[in-house]
């Protein structure tokens, strides 16, 4: 007769974790939009910070254009060397248009001078702003991600043990871990051509390619593994392992920007 596992059934560990599995359920749902919000904010920001950078060249550009203005205007207007210069010669006229066109060209840079600060200040604000709602939402995204983490450690509790009740999951744990296998491998290949100088352009092409298609596969494995262990939960403890759209929700779609289509060859770095 064969011995019983020290670690139960499968089905002992899914009842035995429904209540904590439960929890976690509950924290996801309510801190999933908290995610996405916080992922808009951190694009946002990225764009509010670019717009600042371009607004300080501009209204350092304007100060020193005011700078230049404003001492030639002060030259005409303080200066009575210059006065007298224009009076000896008769020109005076010269000189009290040429002090008005000095003077008003400092004012007009002046006027853009204080516009692009006033503008540079409500972009400021802005970003002040976004900043703050993006602090709000990482507290909550970062209680999101602990419950993933949870669940995942969950996940390691319940299924790391054969599960011979639950044939499918069985079969498709296998696929995925060997899916994993072969995309560590493709990775370290790609690591490898990545700091050799020699490598032709075909051959970076060629490992990029295959650590697309790797990564692709072993993601798909992972996602038809996740449904089947939410059969698991469903049939033994009457409600799913996930909440909708969980495969699909942050850190578990972070593989999407890494993996799914790499970016040129000398960004990859993970």
């Amino acid at each position: 007769m064969t011995e019983p596992s020290v670690y139960g059934s499968t089905i002992d560990r899914v009842r035995a974790a429904a209540s904590r599995n439960s929890e976690i359920l509950v924290t996801l749902n309510k801190t999933q939009e908290a995610v996405h919000a916080y992922n808009r904010t951190e694009f946002s920001l990225r764009k509010h910070r670019a717009e600042l950078q371009s607004q300080d060249r501009t209204v350092n550009t304007l100060k020193t254009s005011s700078h230049v203005k404003f001492e030639k205007h002060e030259t005409y207007r303080d200066s009575l060397i210059v006065k007298y210069a224009y009076y000896a010669v008769c020109m005076m006229m010269l000189f009290h248009k040429k002090a008005k066109e000095y003077e008003q060209a400092y004012f007009e840079a002046l006027k853009k001078q204080k516009d692009a600060e006033d503008r540079r200040a409500g972009l400021q604000k802005n970003l002040d702003d976004e900043l703050a709602r993006n602090k709000e939402f990482r507290v909550t995204a970062e209680v999101h991600g602990k419950a993933h983490e949870d669940l995942d450690n969950l996940y390691i509790e319940i299924f790391s043990q054969p599960t011979p009740e639950f044939p499918e999951q069985e079969e498709l744990r296998t696929q995925y871990d060997l899916a994993f296998a072969q995309r560590l491998q493709a990775k370290e290949r790609y690591d490898v051509v990545k700091v050799n100088l020699r490598s032709s352009e075909e051959e970076r092409t060629t490992v990029r390619e295959d650590l697309k298609t790797a990564a692709l596969d072993a993601e798909e494995k992972r996602q038809a593994l996740e449904i089947a262990r939410e059969k698991v939960f469903e049939q033994v403890a009457g409600f799913g392992l996930a909440p909708p759209g969980y495969s699909d929700c942050c850190n578990r779609a972070e593989f999407q920007e890494e993996y799914a289509d790499p970016p040129p060859f000398e960004e990859i770095d993970k």
